[in-house]
């Protein structure tokens, strides 16, 4: 009897790219809502980024964009750095231009669907019985 891996490279990729196509169409969604109520939150809300904000998202985007690349091409370091650097990501929502961070429900349930993807992820990487056949040439 052939032994198959419980979660296919399909899947596996899946996860990876959902977490970033599902919170591009909650923006999209939300860009075209014709909504009153975001638009007056959108007016009254707003910051401008500081320059510090700015570079340390794109630092954060730099090593999140490697890492992606990594798990992509199912490096062991990129697995590890993905497991490191889960939890501190989120710290990014808590900088002051990201204080205010409204959605209709639509866009809600696509950005939910993201976090959702990439919690499921997180639980492949982290079980040695799951993401080990993934990793195996």
């Amino acid at each position: 009897m052939k032994n198959t891996p419980a979660v296919s490279p399909t899947v596996y990729y899946s996860l990876i790219i959902a977490q970033f196509i599902l919170p591009i169409i909650a923006a999209c969604i939300d860009m075209f809502n014709v909504e009153p109520e975001l638009e007056l939150l959108d007016k009254t809300l707003y910051l401008e980024p500081q320059s510090w904000e700015l570079t340390v998202m794109g630092i954060a985007g730099i090593i999140i964009l490697t890492i992606t690349i990594g798990l992509l091409l199912k490096k062991e370091w990129a697995r590890k750095a993905y497991l490191y650097t889960f939890f501190p990501t989120f710290l990014l929502y808590f900088m002051p231009y990201m204080h205010w961070i409204y959605m209709s429900s639509f866009a809600a349930i696509f950005n939910d669907l993201a976090f959702v993807s990439a919690g499921i992820l997180l639980m492949i990487l982290v079980t040695p019985s799951l993401y080990q056949p993934i990793f195996q040439e």
